[in-house]
């Protein structure tokens, strides 16, 4: 979204235009429920941290508290919101189901649909299997698609740290998924 149209978005809001954060929010309502799920492991712990997302993210908006770019920001208030409920909720239970993390792709065919959906499964899986600090880091990484940098803002921790438990992560995910890197040979010719 062009800088300044969200910001205009953000003004009619403060406005009191509640259509214009129904705009502004419901592009990033998916992306940010499967973040929180991959994070959480629950529909209901993941419906939890959005919807205290979109609490925190209206009421930023009406304080008056300038946001620069909404959808960056967004995507952190998440991250923070589905940690927070992560702590608070230590035994949680994982329940998990694939559909609700893929988006279906409407050009594949039947049978590309049903592997993709299996690999993905499988993913996932090795993903919630992770312990809570490397699958926080994974998610953010590669789910909101966040810098080493702001992941150790936003954890508070220093970025040897993050890089090491997403090194530790990718390994464990590597041995879970059997993604061995093939032993070749050189010939000389």
């Amino acid at each position: 979204m062009e800088l300044e149209t969200e910001q205009q978005q953000l003004e009619a809001i403060r406005q009191g235009d509640k259509d214009a954060f129904r705009a502004l929010v419901n592009p990033l309502i998916a992306k940010s429920y499967r973040s929180a799920l991959a994070i959480l492991g629950s529909k209901q712990l993941a419906e939890e941290a959005v919807q205290n997302t979109l609490i925190e993210a209206y009421s930023t908006i009406m304080s008056g508290r300038e946001i620069r770019r909404f959808q960056g920001w967004f995507g952190r208030v998440v991250a923070n919101r589905s940690i927070d409920v992560a702590r608070k909720e230590q035994n949680y239970r994982q329940s998990l189901d694939i559909d609700d993390l893929i988006i279906p792709d409407q050009g594949s065919s039947p049978l590309e649909n049903l592997l993709r959906k299996e690999n993905s499964q499988r993913v996932i899986e090795a993903v919630l299997a992770l312990k809570l600090q490397q699958r926080m880091v994974i998610v953010l990484y590669y789910f909101q698609e966040l810098s080493i940098e702001e992941i150790a803002g936003m954890l508070g921790l220093k970025a040897g740290t993050v890089k090491s438990r997403l090194y530790h992560a990718r390994l464990k995910l590597s041995r879970d998924l059997h993604l061995t890197r093939p032993q070749t040979k050189e010939i000389m010719i």
